[in-house]
């Protein structure tokens, strides 16, 4: 694994706008990371996610469910749905993270988007190790790793198809879970991603749900309630927590000023920013700061993007 168990990692927010992005080469983005022992507050990415677990003990938490995990286990994450995990203290646990953009595999067959656009209240997320589905996507994860390690000829097509084969594999294993509802949630979804483009553009300013629903072209009643169905939370909360990453990101890779964070991601007055940010962090944001801005030693082996690999850390 080329150094992989040693990874060390800090916790940082850097990720959710850094490293879980996909290389344009690959259509992926291939992540070591050590769950932390203390979880960052639940949060969410704008590209689908698979986790394969490879060594020690871990938790993820849902909304309303959480899942152990263990070597060779999968997790499986849309793109709405906030999430987060935790190492067991004693057993940390070491994973590789594979990202990538529901449109990558969209191209080749929508189809294969079945097991991403599930009911959160029927979807089980893990995959545990002893099915035989686990263990042949976790070989072609290996195999992704090998191949972006080497970057032989044709390497970026290769991962493709290994990635289209693992989506492949995914649908077949969820067919029974989203038989019946996924092309309705995956109408729905289309709507709602729409306007989630539109948040993620403009939430640095004073957006309201009208605005949303005049980008995607519904009335504010129906986006609202198309929202809170997709989403599984209404539309102030979701905002709120993503200006919250924001402010995190701001605080942990520059050096502007509280009042300057707070403006840039759109909140209206610094005691709403600091009343907000410790609600969902359960800290101050120089608290937080201080805790997440000391140096790290990253591994070379943070694969999948034409980025610097020592931004190898995600959230």
């Amino acid at each position: 694994m080329r150094g992989l168990w040693r990874v060390d990692i800090i916790q940082s927010v850097k990720a959710i706008r850094n490293n879980h992005i996909p290389s344009a080469e690959t259509g992926i983005s291939l992540v070591p990371w050590m769950l932390p022992t203390i979880p960052e507050i639940p949060h969410w990415h704008d590209t689908l996610e698979i986790c394969y677990c490879l060594s020690g003990k871990g938790v993820f938490y849902f909304k309303n469910r959480e899942y152990d995990i263990g070597p060779g286990d999968l997790v499986i994450v849309n793109n709405v749905e906030r999430h987060t995990s935790k190492s067991y203290r004693g057993f940390t646990c070491s994973n590789l993270f594979l990202f990538f953009h529901a449109s990558t595999i969209e191209q080749l067959d929508f189809h294969l988007l079945r097991p991403f656009l599930y009911d959160r209240d029927r979807f089980t997320h893990r995959i545990p190790a002893q099915l035989p589905v686990a263990r042949e996507i976790g070989k072609l994860i290996l195999q992704m790793q090998e191949e972006l390690a080497e970057r032989r000829p044709a390497y970026g097509t290769l991962i493709k198809s290994l990635l289209f084969h693992i989506c492949s594999l995914l649908a077949r294993h969820y067919d029974a879970e989203t038989n019946g509802v996924w092309q309705r949630v995956y109408a729905k979804y289309a709507t709602v991603r729409s306007g989630l483009a539109y948040i993620q553009t403009h939430y640095r300013e004073n957006i309201g749900l009208d605005d949303v629903a005049k980008a995607i072209s519904l009335s504010p009643s129906r986006a609202r309630h198309l929202f809170a169905e997709v989403m599984g939370e209404r539309f102030k909360t979701y905002l709120l927590h993503l200006r919250v990453q924001a402010a995190q990101r701001l605080l942990v890779q520059t050096d502007l000023p509280i009042e300057d964070i707070c403006e840039q991601c759109g909140f209206q007055s610094t005691s709403s920013f600091y009343r907000e940010f410790r609600r969902l962090a359960k800290e101050t944001p120089l608290s937080y700061k201080k805790r997440n801005s000391a140096p790290c030693r990253h591994p070379n082996e943070t694969l999948g993007t034409d980025m610097n690999p020592q931004n190898g850390i995600r959230v």
